[in-house]
């Protein structure tokens, strides 16, 4: 019987697991990618992939990590970040925390044609009434 580890838990959410817990939770989930249900074989490269994303609320912590084939888990990435950043941008627009890319386009006013030109009035001079 193997004895009881205290499950890892990293410092921050960027902290990367170290060897031993790679090797845990692969143990745990018995070399099996998490996306594409497929063994890992010896030799192909394989990412450690959270299954709740961070963004999403998830916790870097081994109970919410899980393998992934490195194409799998690229792939992945992709597919979320492009949802994520849609989700993102709708919703500050929404909230009003970001300004509106470019000014709204009036219609702008109406063009009149001027067949004559006015005169200008008279200056007035403001020595006429030092004069007198």
């Amino acid at each position: 019987m193997a004895r009881a580890v205290k499950e890892w838990t990293g410092k921050t959410p960027d902290t990367k697991a170290p060897p031993r817990v790679r090797q845990r939770v692969f143990d745990r989930h018995e070399g099996v990618c998490h996306i594409c249900k497929l063994p890992i074989k010896p030799g192909e490269t394989w990412h450690l992939d959270h299954v709740i994303a961070l963004i999403e609320g998830g916790e870097n912590k081994e109970s919410n990590l899980a393998p992934a084939h490195a194409h799998c888990n690229l792939a992945k990435a992709a597919q979320e970040s492009a949802r994520k950043s849609k989700v993102n941008r709708t919703r500050q627009k929404h909230i009003g925390a970001v300004k509106p890319k470019g000014r709204i386009q009036s219609r702008g006013f109406g063009k009149k044609e001027r067949t004559e030109k006015l005169p200008l009035p008279p200056a007035r001079s403001i020595y006429r009434s030092i004069e007198k």
